[in-house]
């Protein structure tokens, strides 16, 4: 628990130090539906370490970092000008962003009172699996809430339109 929210406040930051990990909630987040409300850019773990998690592990988690901070950071344009504005890249970015976000919304049985889906054990090699197959693209016009809530990757509802080119 953090006074305020403030992760700066003084005997947070004392803290945090002194720990191996961290996990943020976020009341954006669950007030979003996104479950379980974890904000993966603030939650660290000194353990994330191709040393201990593997090279790919490692890699992947950083990606999937990297497209959230870069959608982030995105958010303030998007406000102001509109998706339209943005490069075809950064809206690349921000499809993945979002769809990375809905993907990791996985049915967790301490979410089911909030989500009303039972909870389900996802194997770390799938999430690792889903999360590179839409960083590289292969969920390209797949509607974000097709990975809304879903498990495992191969078990989202894409409609036949999104398969069309």
């Amino acid at each position: 628990y953090v006074p305020a929210d403030d992760l700066t406040d003084p005997s947070a930051t004392h803290i945090f130090s002194h720990l191996t990990a961290s996990i943020v909630l976020s009341r954006k987040r669950a007030s979003q539906g996104l479950y379980p409300a974890i904000d993966p850019l603030q939650t660290d773990s000194k353990m994330l370490t191709p040393a201990i998690v593997g090279q790919r592990h490692y890699q992947v988690a950083q990606r999937v970092r990297s497209t959230l901070a870069e959608y982030e950071d995105l958010k303030d344009i998007i406000s102001m000008l509109g998706m339209e504005e943005l490069s075809r890249e950064d809206r690349a970015t921000v499809t993945r962003a979002r769809q990375l976000e809905r993907f990791l919304t996985q049915p967790f049985f301490t979410t089911g009172q909030f989500t009303g889906r039972g909870g389900r054990l996802v194997p770390l090699t799938k999430t690792i699996d889903g999360c590179e197959r839409i960083l590289t693209g292969e969920f390209e016009g797949v509607p974000e809430a097709a990975l809304y809530m879903i498990g495992e990757i191969d078990e989202a509802d894409i409609p036949e339109a999104s398969h069309e080119s």
